[in-house]
């Protein structure tokens, strides 16, 4: 738990051992607003901590980044760069060996028909800039233009490897004539705005507890402080693990999940939200089979960094398994062992008596050049084969994704965090059907549901992972060969 927070777990001796168990009733709170208990339940089954149980959870809902929404498929307007390259289709001039040459106009084919006289365009060479003379039109395949080479150099030409498939091609500036001028160059935005549509899954859990095991059981007494509610209430030990169920499920399918729609019982429509994995699938990835290196972490964190995020915001989080841990730390370590000495912090003195001397420390933070700072989070979800049957090629006894590194944001958006948690208003619903004992004891008088001498415990709700902007958003993977 962060040291500051106002939940406070106690700890008890019962069925199976030592447990730390916790639940709250939302009728503690404020039974109109769900998003109230859903953040306490939040706290309590994540942290924020390094060593998360639940990083995603951690990272938004025990934060308070969770938006309670009116449906569960839900829709939101993704503007893309200001600007964008356009690129070549096809190479018209792949006969002439000068184009350009002695100001002689030429043919470029691009994929966008965005351009058009007195517009200035640069190719991937920022040396050299064409000015748009006739166009575009459009053909099959792309739009043509007519364009001439801004210089007063006769021998100046365009390289023909600057017109080839795929080459880039960027609005610059414009020209204009300086008197009784009549043309006006565009104004483009490259990614408009798109509307984009997900959806958020449902989940439910249940318990049936005897009036055996209730006796037996006992009550937990959770004392708890959130604002100016405090107080106590006790509850089977039992209930707090349904909820952490619950809770461990919708961290899984927001992970590992992928986007579904199939019809259930009654017609009705079971729905399910893409998890982490299948929305950052159009994100910034790299896969590696060898050695991890302080120099290919910072290319990779620069070539997404430079160009998007403010030298001042370049601070990542990098969720991994204790193999990426570990590979982290070695890379660190291979990288700054010129600069360790025994007057580090790699050897420190236990105790006033010289000969009680303590070696080693692990790196879970770096601080690179250009303002680059990476922390490491570990994610027991990460080492876990029953999430990954893959087993490291090497290290067989762990699974491969315990060396993959996930990095959710690699900048903030007016202030707003790329990930959010999302629930559908009022679905966050818990409680139980009486039979003839309830989790308060037994029944002597009063209604019951059932003659069963027991009671069935349940909770159910709705949980989503929006990411706003996957290009925001990349892995480093171990490959497989």
């Amino acid at each position: 738990m962060s040291k500051t927070s106002q939940i406070k777990l106690r700890q008890y001796d019962g069925f199976g051992g030592n447990f730390i168990d916790s639940d709250y009733l939302v009728n503690s709170y404020d039974a109109g607003k769900p998003h109230i208990f859903e953040g306490v339940m939040g706290k309590i089954f994540s942290s924020s901590e390094r060593f998360s149980t639940k990083s995603l959870m951690g990272m938004t809902l025990a934060k308070g980044a969770v938006k309670v929404i009116d449906n569960e498929v839900y829709r939101w307007k993704l503007a893309g760069a200001e600007e964008k390259s356009v690129r070549v289709v096809q190479n018209l001039e792949s006969g002439n060996a000068t184009p350009g040459l002695n100001g002689e106009p030429f043919k470029i084919k691009l994929d966008e028909g965005w351009f058009q006289a007195p517009d200035v365009l640069m190719p991937e060479n920022n040396e050299y800039s064409l000015r748009v003379l006739e166009g575009p039109v459009h053909d099959n395949s792309g739009y043509i233009y007519i364009v001439r080479l801004e210089t007063d150099d006769p021998t100046a030409y365009l390289p023909g490897d600057l017109l080839q498939v795929g080459s880039e091609f960027s609005k610059v500036w414009t020209s204009v004539q300086s008197e009784l001028n009549d043309e006006f160059g565009t104004t483009y935005f490259g990614s408009p705005v798109f509307e984009l549509e997900s959806q958020v899954s449902a989940f439910a859990q249940s318990l049936k507890v005897s009036d055996k095991a209730l006796r037996e059981q006992g009550r937990l007494g959770i004392p708890y402080s959130v604002g100016k509610n405090k107080g106590e209430k006790f509850i089977p030990m039992a209930e707090a693990k349904i909820k952490d169920e619950l809770y461990t499920s919708m961290e899984a399918q927001c992970k590992y999940g992928t986007k579904s729609t199939k019809p259930g019982k009654g017609n009705y429509w079971i729905k399910t939200g893409p998890g982490v994995r299948q929305q950052m699938k159009d994100s910034f990835i790299e896969y590696y089979n060898g050695v991890l290196t302080e120099s290919r972490l910072k290319d990779y964190l620069m070539n997404i960094l430079m160009a998007r995020v403010n030298e001042s915001d370049r601070k990542v989080v990098a969720i991994t398994g204790t193999l990426g841990s570990m590979i982290f730390h070695d890379m660190l370590a291979a990288s700054a062992s010129s600069f360790l000495t025994v007057d580090t912090n790699y050897v420190t003195q236990l105790s006033k008596n010289p000969r009680h001397l303590s070696y080693g420390a692990q790196f879970t933070h770096y601080q690179g050049p250009e303002g680059i700072e990476v922390t490491v989070i570990k994610d027991p979800m990460y080492d876990d084969f029953k999430y990954c049957k893959v087993t490291h090629p090497i290290y067989t006894n762990f699974p491969i994704d315990s060396a993959r590194f996930t990095f959710l944001d690699f900048g903030t958006s007016e202030g707003e965090s790329n990930i959010q948690w999302l629930q559908v208003k009022d679905t966050m619903r818990h409680g139980y059907i009486p039979g003839t004992v309830t989790p308060m004891g037994p029944v002597k008088g009063g209604a019951t549901s059932s003659m069963v001498a027991g009671y069935t415990s349940f909770c159910e709700g709705t949980a989503g992972i929006w990411i706003k902007d996957v290009t925001r958003c990349g892995e480093i993977i171990m490959e497989v060969n």
